[in-house]
């Protein structure tokens, strides 16, 4: 049985940078569709590999944070819903949020 989200996604709408972590030429401009202290929910135009771990930067949420691509699905023939997990982020939360690399030390 699944289990649902701990954390509650917020609607937000803003611009991401995503970047491979194995070769930072691969890159997209992403718009963020919704948000949690813990992942992210992104529309990119390429496809993003499954297990692989990406750098996000957004200047508009002062947000940076490295994540896990949980899955990618085609939406039409040019864009990609990506689900982002947070391996770590420096920045981007309120106060109120729980950090990403918690979840680790537990």
């Amino acid at each position: 049985m699944r289990e649902g989200r701990k954390q509650p996604r917020t609607p937000e709408r803003f611009l991401v940078q995503i970047l491979a972590v194995h070769d930072p030429r691969l890159a997209d401009l992403a718009t963020v569709e919704n948000l949690s202290p813990r992942g992210a929910r992104v529309a990119t135009e390429r496809p993003w590999e499954l297990g692989s771990h990406v750098d996000i930067e957004s200047s508009a949420r002062e947000l940076t944070a490295r994540a896990r691509v949980v899955y990618c699905q085609p939406v039409n023939a040019k864009t990609f819903a990506v689900g982002l997990d947070f391996l770590m982020q420096t920045n981007g939360f309120d106060a109120r949020s729980e950090p990403a690399t918690s979840k680790q030390q537990k």
